[in-house]
């Protein structure tokens, strides 16, 4: 017998985050949560990536220790804790995060010598999970001082290959850092002051039409990247940091949303770009949606700009996306990642379509990846965002 059609939003969300949470916990390598989460599928060559990741870890933690509550699940309380136990003691001594690790039987790598490079935006992701979670202050504290220490004249974050100047790669870290400074415990203030710095960066990015220049425009990096994604993670940190460093950033959010307003169709999803912004990245078919970079943050995004400034039309337009993002879920028992979410999606030919490859030998985004943290995890924890907006009357139930 078929599981009853859901017919308001709480039942719609809590039956899409449920199906998420099921397809989470394939890609454990421990069903205890105790060696984190792999990265992805990639579906196209029939393979796990058994990088263990501690920003994908991160974000399922978090996604899991809410479930554990929300969706009345408390056997996902004990592998939230694993994977928390995974990540702390994945910190190195500089209280940075490494990309990835490689947990037995996976080792050696035959992907290269990169687990241990550390990336800026990675990192920042990290401080924000570890800085929402009570038991990880610590933890938090000194990622915190790392990224302050580490931070450049710019408003950036040089690590291992020389400063990274894109938007992503200080837009994480000030969402981070913003997100520590407001617990007020150590280094609380360098916290601030380094997100502001961040936020200032941002700030002489932003183009007049409200886009954010992208990697790909200042340093030829980040091919892969729409230029829709960089625009959402920014608002995010714009965001933030008027609500929780009490800036006025008013200007720079309406920018950088209206910017995604116009990118985004009827029914809510993000093109990766229009006309306006081809050139700006190599990742340019304006039919597709990117599901990797942009609609999980997005969806996070819209609910913050909301936050921030109180106006509706961030909560509604989050709202469609995160109908639409439960449209497209995968729903097929026969495949791998049923319950997931592939990286991208053709929103006027309604099918799974597109690659990561511009200059991506990895091929990191795309229809033929299924990420846990980037996507899915990411997805799930704006669901439940917005269903809290819908117990809390903010948003039609039905």
């Amino acid at each position: 017998m078929s599981d009853p059609v859901p017919t308001t939003t709480i039942d719609r969300i809590d039956r899409s985050v449920g199906r998420a949470i099921d397809w989470l916990q394939t890609m454990l390598p421990a069903p205890d949560g105790s060696r984190g989460i792999w990265e992805r599928i990639r579906i196209d060559i029939d393979e796990v990536v058994h990088w263990v990741r501690p920003d994908c870890t991160a974000e399922a933690r978090a996604l899991f220790a809410d479930a554990a509550v929300t969706l009345q699940r408390p056997e996902l309380g004990p592998v939230a804790d694993g994977m928390g136990t995974w990540l702390l003691s994945a910190q190195n001594e500089d209280g940075s995060f490494p990309f990835y690790q490689l947990a037995e039987p996976d080792r050696p790598s035959t992907l290269g010598q990169t687990g241990a490079t550390r990336y800026p935006n990675d990192n920042g992701k990290v401080l924000e999970m570890l800085s929402l979670w009570p038991d990880a202050t610590d933890g938090a504290d000194r990622l915190a001082h790392h990224l302050a220490d580490n931070q450049d004249e710019q408003g950036g974050f040089p690590m291992n290959w020389g400063p990274r100047l894109g938007p992503c790669f200080v837009a994480w870290p000030a969402i981070g850092l913003a997100r520590h400074a407001a617990l007020g415990t150590a280094g609380a203030e360098a916290s601030r002051q380094a997100a502001l710095r961040s936020i200032d960066r941002l700030v002489e990015l932003q183009l007049p039409d409200g886009r954010l220049q992208t990697s790909y425009e200042i340093q030829g990096r980040e091919n892969w990247r729409p230029a829709s994604s960089e625009t959402a993670e920014t608002l995010r940190a714009f965001s933030l940091a008027q609500r929780l460093l009490g800036v006025d950033l008013g200007e720079q959010i309406a920018g950088a949303a209206d910017f995604l307003h116009r990118l985004s169709t009827e029914d809510g999803a993000i093109r990766n770009c229009d006309d306006s912004c081809r050139d700006a990245s190599e990742q340019n078919d304006a039919s597709l949606t990117d599901l990797v970079y942009t609609c999980g943050y997005a969806l996070h995004a819209w609910i913050d700009a909301w936050r921030a400034t109180g106006d509706r039309r961030h909560l509604e337009a989050g709202h469609r996306l995160g109908e639409f993002l439960m449209s497209i879920q995968v729903d097929d028992p026969h495949v791998g990642w049923h319950g997931a979410w592939r990286g991208s999606y053709d929103v006027d030919r309604r099918t799974w379509r597109g690659r990561a490859n511009q200059s991506n030998p990895i091929d990191e985004g795309g229809a033929w990846s299924v990420y846990t943290g980037w996507t899915t995890a990411t997805i799930a924890t704006g669901l439940l965002r917005l269903r809290a907006a819908v117990a809390a009357g903010h948003l039609d139930p039905s």
